[in-house]
């Protein structure tokens, strides 16, 4: 009975190695990686005390582009699209994203529409970063119905990060993507800082005053409001981003941006366009952190705690499976060193 006893728990401990190193190479990979249907919850960053131009027709009728001052709100929701994911091909087969964005600016005291905006993308589940897909599109979308135009694929090359960093963020530089630029920018890992009980990285990027394009309809429209004197103008835009990254899932669980534009007439002083400091609102703050948790929470389960502990308890079965199996065997049965000699017969002497 010990025999079987001892080799049952040898058996077990055996099958809890396995588990651990199951959970280690193939369960917590898994875990590594955005599921399809995983929903984003909407993302709301708000700037109070901003400045900004606002379009919008009066009461009487009349056009009104003015720069104002309040709260700016901006919200951004995403729709996985599971389908064009599932028809990918190649390199993108499996490992990879497809989101729908829909992007709605507002000023929130007044409630007035300041911009709209749709794009698709295509990202890698582990790493969030963006990858080339020929469906990938950007559109700003009119605020009037009438001159909506369509998100035509091709029109844009997004790269490095937007919406997620790695699994497993490293204390390194990131390219991270800058939507008025249109292109990559590093962006540095400054440290360590708690954010709701969490330890988290934290990364800046700065983007220096330059000058970026501007449609002539776009500058003419402004001027004729803003400057009325000046026959053209250009258009100066700078930037800075600092995040905050829970490491084990790459959540963005802290966000600051601010952003600084201005139009520059070729007569008279430059004008602020836009100059506002956006962060999380408190509902958002409390959904990305509360999703962060519970990814991190997942990851240690199974990526730590559960294999170790498997790991040892398999470890103690199985020496202990071994030596009750030793102390059932049944003692050697050994020859004497030396076999008793038979005593010499009486010889008669003669």
């Amino acid at each position: 009975m010990r025999r079987v006893a001892g080799a049952t728990l040898f058996g077990l401990g055996l099958l809890c190695v396995v588990a651990a190193a199951a959970l280690a190479w193939l369960i917590v990979p898994a875990l590594s990686q955005v599921p399809y249907d995983l929903k984003p919850p909407d993302v709301v960053v708000v700037a109070s005390d901003a400045k900004f131009v606002s379009a919008r027709l009066l009461a009487n009728g009349e056009p009104e582009v003015a720069v104002k001052e309040g709260t700016l709100r901006s919200m951004t929701g995403v729709k996985p699209d599971y389908e064009a994911a599932a028809d990918l091909t190649g390199d993108l087969a499996g490992n990879t994203l497809i989101w729908n964005v829909y992007q709605a600016t507002d000023w929130a005291d007044e409630q007035v529409p300041i911009n709209r905006a749709e794009s698709r993308i295509a990202l890698d589940r582990r790493s969030g970063a963006a990858v080339p897909w020929e469906g990938q599109c950007y559109n700003d979308v009119k605020v009037t119905k009438q001159d909506a135009t369509t998100c035509e694929p091709g029109n844009i090359e997004y790269s490095g990060q937007l919406y997620l960093f790695p699994f497993g963020t490293e204390k390194k530089t990131y390219q991270y993507f800058d939507g008025t630029l249109r292109k990559a920018l590093p962006m540095e890992y400054r440290g360590e800082d708690d954010v709701a009980g969490m330890n988290t990285y934290r990364f800046e990027q700065v983007v220096p005053q330059q000058g970026i394009e501007a449609d002539d309809e776009t500058i003419a429209g402004l001027l004729g409001f803003l400057a009325p004197k000046a026959k053209n103008a250009t258009m100066n835009y700078e930037a800075s981003r600092t995040l905050w990254v829970e490491p084990m899932t790459g959540a963005i669980v802290a966000y600051r941006e601010q952003q600084h534009r201005q139009l520059v007439p070729d007569t008279g002083p430059a004008i602020d366009i836009l100059d506002a400091t956006f962060q999380y609102d408190k509902a958002t703050a409390d959904a990305i952190v509360d999703q962060a948790q519970d990814g991190r929470s997942q990851l240690l389960l199974y990526g730590r705690y559960l294999p170790i502990g498997l790991l040892v308890l398999g470890l103690l079965a199985m020496v202990a499976g071994l030596m009750i199996t030793r102390r059932a065997a049944p003692p050697e049965e050994h020859a004497p060193a030396h076999a008793a000699e038979p005593e010499p017969s009486a010889v008669p002497q003669g």
